[in-house]
């Protein structure tokens, strides 16, 4: 029982941690006491390597910091998918850095693993329907993919006739979803939002969620500054 209580304080302080935006500091707690390899360590481990890489991305200088905090974060995702298939955390963190790991490799490999990424982060919000991150993962997904002009869509095809179809009312609809789960719960999803409604051209709603991003009291990680700065930029076109 003391061994019970001891394992939760510890995931509590890192989750405390986390929740302070001390990312390096609960990653270090986490490397320090939790060495089981159980899916509760590992997909928080997936967890805070995905935000210290997203506060390395406006960086240019620290590309090979990005890679390294992308390759550990997917050998952590690769054993959390193989130790728990039926979580929903181990398809959202292998997708995600699927992804970044593919992009790293190059656009090739990145389109040809297109309709895996989709089907984990598909599987996610299965498995747990109540995460709003991970509709914001899934919608995300669709907006980038049906942002692509016509011309790279077509290029794309030249790699691989694998590629799923994506709308921006798909985007819509998982964006959404996320924020009836959670309002207000990340700024990225505020401005995918709104920029989701300009390609739908419904200004209208689309000027309420880039508000929202864009009058941010305290931004704390480097994708709420990039939300405030995006939609500010938007906002100037309107």
């Amino acid at each position: 029982m003391a061994a019970v209580l001891q394992e939760s304080a510890g995931y509590q302080e890192a989750d405390q941690l986390f929740g302070e935006y001390k990312f390096k500091e609960a990653y270090d707690l986490l490397k320090a006491k939790h060495t089981d390899g159980e899916l509760e360590t590992l997909w928080r481990l997936c967890r805070v390597m995905y935000s210290l890489s997203r506060e390395l991305v406006p960086d240019p200088s620290k590309a090979k910091q990005f890679e390294a905090c992308i390759v550990e974060g997917y050998g952590y995702a690769s054993r959390a998918l193989e130790l728990v298939p039926q979580a929903s955390v181990s398809h959202k963190y292998y997708a995600i850095f699927l992804a970044e790991k593919s992009g790293i490799e190059g656009l090739r490999q990145r389109v040809m693993q297109l309709s895996t990424i989709l089907a984990h982060l598909t599987r996610a919000t299965e498995l747990d329907e109540t995460d709003p991150f991970a509709w914001f993962l899934l919608g995300r997904f669709y907006h980038k993919l049906a942002s692509l002009p016509w011309f790279q869509q077509k290029f794309i095809h030249t790699f691989t006739t694998d590629i799923p179809n994506a709308t921006f009312d798909d985007a819509l609809r998982c964006f959404l979803k996320a924020e009836q789960l959670v309002a207000n719960f990340l700024s990225l999803n505020h401005l995918l939002l709104g920029e989701t409604y300009l390609s739908l051209k419904d200004e209208k709603n689309a000027r309420v969620y880039l508000e929202l991003a864009a009058n941010q009291t305290a931004p704390r990680t480097a994708d709420d500054r990039e939300a405030q700065r995006e939609a500010k930029t938007i906002l100037r076109k309107l």
